[in-house]
């Protein structure tokens, strides 16, 4: 080996013992910025996170502090409704005893009402079945029950069906009957009655014949002297032949005194006709109606207006349906007995 090359390779691992520890430098500088970069960047991003997690945590901070207030409005609601609960309770039950004593009370009272109607009732019942089978007043029979059916009818009690059923029944009874105008046959026979004093007698009429023919001859007192005469002496042939028809001869016989009696003998006869027709007699009506009758047609004067309208309203109370057996309200009357026995017990 020469000397030239022993001088190079001498100075060879020089060189590169002396470009070795630049290029180290390097490295690790270069090294060093890329971790301070890096501590730098990671800094950067922990302040950004540290005031992310600040401001979070004042965000849940104050998201704390709404919720605690609104729980506590929460609570303070709870509570007053709590207080409110307890008010309504203590309401409730008072409301509860107050609504168990006027239940008591108004089963009492309902108890009270229904025996009282029941009571009304009886005697309603009573009262109508004496006008009827004492009276004969069908119509204010009638009526009465109508009134008591609809009482009854404003009850709905179970102890009152067997009461309105048997009022029904009787009720469809009554209705059942043939109309007799009890009240109006009553008004036309007290109206005879009072006629029967105006009402002319056949002997009045014969005496009122013979005045009028004074009084036909009384106007030729003022005529010449042979009227007058021959006046007076047809009166005088009058006098002494005097002839009329009588089929009974006795009605020009009475006197005042029994002219009277005849009055009221007629009057009596109208009478027990008026008790006869509120007793449904029929038999003895129509005999005392038909007496009536002979006692104007015997002893007075038929031919008078106020006999002949007196006649004909007497033919308006003949043949009244009397002959009828009227029902009673015994059925009625026992379902109200029989219902007041039942609550009783």
């Amino acid at each position: 080996m020469s000397e030239s090359q022993i001088h190079e390779a001498v100075q060879a691992p020089q060189s590169s013992r002396r470009k070795g520890p630049g290029l180290a430098v390097l490295i690790a500088a270069a090294a060093l910025g890329v971790a301070g970069w890096q501590f730098y960047s990671t800094q950067q991003q922990l302040d950004s996170m540290r005031q992310e997690l600040a401001r979070r945590l004042a965000e849940g901070s104050g998201a704390g502090k709404e919720q605690r207030a609104v729980a506590e409005q929460a609570m303070l609601a709870a509570r007053a409704t709590d207080g409110k609960l307890a008010l309504l309770e203590a309401r409730f039950n008072e409301a509860a005893g107050q609504y168990a004593t006027l239940n008591g009370m108004y089963q009492e009272l309902t108890k009270n009402r229904t025996d009282w109607l029941l009571s009304e009732t009886e005697h309603s019942l009573a009262v109508a079945n004496q006008q009827l089978q004492l009276a004969g007043n069908v119509s204010a029979a009638v009526s009465a029950l109508e009134m008591v059916d609809g009482r009854l009818a404003k009850f709905d009690r179970p102890q009152l069906i067997a009461v309105k059923k048997a009022v029904a029944t009787d009720l469809e009874k009554l209705k059942a009957l043939p109309y007799l105008d009890t009240v109006g046959l009553t008004v036309k026979i007290d109206r005879l009655m009072l006629g029967v004093d105006a009402l002319p007698l056949a002997v009045d009429a014969h005496r009122l014949g013979g005045s009028q023919a004074a009084a036909a001859s009384a106007p030729l007192s003022g005529a010449p002297w042979w009227e007058r005469l021959s006046a007076e002496i047809s009166q005088s042939l009058g006098e002494l032949i005097h002839i009329r028809r009588m089929d009974k001869p006795e009605a020009l016989l009475l006197s005042p005194e029994q002219a009277f009696f005849l009055r009221e003998n007629l009057k009596m006869r109208l009478l027990d006709a008026r008790l006869a027709l509120l007793q449904r007699d029929g038999k003895t009506y129509a005999a005392d109606v038909a007496a009536a009758r002979s006692y104007v047609q015997r002893y007075f004067d038929r031919d008078a207006g106020a006999n002949t309208q007196w006649l004909s309203t007497l033919s308006e109370l003949e043949g009244a349906p009397l002959d009828i057996s009227l029902p009673d309200m015994s059925a009625s009357l026992k379902a109200v007995r029989d219902a007041q026995g039942n609550r009783e017990e």
